[in-house]
């Protein structure tokens, strides 16, 4: 799956997505801001492993709405304008 981490005016949102090509068109699957996780399909399409993780990050930014949780992004964007997605590692070797 594909996590992106975004905060817009003070709130913190991470989602997942299936594939890049969801993530690039925005249609994600779960995500989890401090106000709880949400979830866009069926329970049974999304990940033990990822459920546990959105869970994790509502408990994280439910105590602290400021809580950095960066570390669960898989991809960011880069550019202007929220530029094209690439993998958190391209992204970080390049500074």
């Amino acid at each position: 799956m594909i996590v992106t981490v975004n905060t817009f005016s003070n709130e913190t949102m991470v989602r997942w997505f299936r594939s890049l090509e969801a993530a690039q068109t925005q249609r994600h699957v779960m995500s989890a801001t401090r106000h709880g996780v949400r979830v866009e399909v069926y329970l049974h399409e999304i990940p033990a492993e990822a459920l546990r993780a959105a869970q994790n990050a509502y408990e994280v930014l439910r105590r602290d709405r400021n809580a950095d949780v960066n570390y669960l992004a898989t991809h960011v964007n880069r550019g202007p304008a929220n530029g094209p997605l690439v993998p958190v590692e391209e992204a970080s070797s390049d500074g």
